[in-house]
């Protein structure tokens, strides 16, 4: 027996056992002698690297060089059925997940490439009760529309997001959201402001985070339609999600608007809470706005936004409600956990939580005469858009 046959056979023999390090480092062995790998070999030899090589390894540079030894030995198996991946996937797919961690996208696009999307597996993994893993399937596709939009390709953005969520049938942790939301912006980059503002309608029927707020106010100060885009800037800016810092953009988007709607004492107060922001931040700030605000005798050297908004907070209300009419009625039904209920006012009943009650919680109990405003929701239940109670005040103190 030649020394590649016995060292194959050594090779196979660890591969059995699990002993990936010595069975690779007699595949590697008989290579080196010239020795050529059967079928059978070559995918032992790949699990080999991806176990040895690849799966707990965090250097980015050695993870490369073996995955494309496995690519260059083996190809991609279908997985399509929920079968075991094979280590052609795995390592491609754990490569450009680090590179989306590193911001090299072009990376992540050239490993991209290597995966025929209809062979990935759909079959999501549980380590435990508690967590549950995304598909190869969700993580090439997530990986693959971050790059594709962080470089600017938005067609090709939007036209893999919605492959994505047409091919992925069940969603983890949410994930069909960020489809939807690179959809969006791809739209929105395009100029189709309306195409992103009715995605933006979609996810905002079940999340409700600040930064959907933020990207319908930019759709809408795009489309020079101020009154909404300040609606939509100011509920941002008081949703209860999202440092007041991450908002600052926000306040000097208000701030240009109502300069352009001729408000110019509310225009410097919004510019002053970016400036302020920045200040304190010690971001860089323009030099035109410093000198700007430095000419209404303002204190520059201020650096408590949190106090400036608590001071002004009624004017980011007004704004997010304004053209609207408060509403009157009386609190109609508590639920027993006390954390939501309905009020009834003008023949209807408006659904409301807890935490838009501004007074003193104490008094959420029916009969209670309260005034507040409408905001539209979604209703999971019924399937249709409601109008529900918010900003609530007691009308009894």
């Amino acid at each position: 027996m030649s020394s590649v046959e016995v060292n194959i056979e050594k090779a196979r023999a660890y591969n059995k056992v699990k002993k990936y390090d010595e069975s690779l480092k007699h595949y590697e062995l008989a290579l080196a002698d010239g020795g050529e790998l059967s079928i059978g070999d070559k995918d032992k030899y790949s699990w080999d690297l991806y176990f040895v090589k690849v799966k707990d390894n965090e250097f980015i540079d050695e993870i490369e060089e073996a995955a494309k030894r496995i690519v260059s030995t083996v190809g991609q198996k279908d997985n399509s059925k929920g079968k075991k991946a094979c280590p052609y996937t795995l390592a491609v797919i754990k490569l450009m997940k680090m590179y989306t961690e590193a911001e090299q996208h072009l990376d992540v696009l050239r490993w991209a490439s290597k995966l025929k999307p209809e062979l990935l597996s759909n079959e999501q993994f549980k380590p435990n009760d508690e967590i549950t893993m995304n598909s190869n399937k969700e993580n090439y596709y997530l990986q693959t529309t971050k790059a594709l939009l962080s470089i600017e390709k938005y067609d090709q953005t939007i036209k893999y997001c919605q492959d994505a969520l047409v091919n992925i049938p069940k969603f983890n942790n949410n994930n069909d959201v960020w489809f939807k939301l690179r959809i969006a912006k791809s739209y929105k980059e395009l100029g189709d402001y309306d195409g992103s503002i009715d995605f933006l309608n979609d996810i905002l029927k079940t999340k409700h985070d600040w930064y959907l707020s933020r990207d319908m106010a930019e759709n809408y100060f795009l489309k020079e339609e101020y009154d909404e885009s300040l609606k939509w800037a100011a509920k941002g800016i008081l949703s209860r999600d999202g440092k007041l810092e991450s908002k600052v953009n926000l306040f000097a988007m208000i701030g240009d608007i109502l300069e352009i709607k001729g408000f110019e004492d509310e225009s410097i107060i919004n510019k002053y809470m970016a400036y302020v922001i920045r200040n304190a931040k010690e971001w860089a700030i323009d030099d035109e706005v410093k000198n700007l605000l430095s000419n209404y005798g303002l204190d520059l050297e201020n650096k408590d936004f949190k106090a400036l908004f608590e001071e002004y907070k009624n004017m980011w209300v007004s704004l997010k409600y304004f053209g609207q009419e408060r509403q009157y009625g009386v609190i109609d039904k508590v639920f027993e956990h006390g954390k939501a209920g309905f009020i009834k006012a003008n023949g209807k009943s408006y659904y409301f939580n807890a935490f838009e009650f501004m007074d003193d919680k104490s008094y959420i109990y029916e009969g209670t005469e309260v005034s507040f405003y409408l905001e539209d929701a979604y209703n999971k239940s019924k399937d249709e858009m409601v109008k529900n109670a918010v900003n609530i005040y007691c009308e009894m103190l």
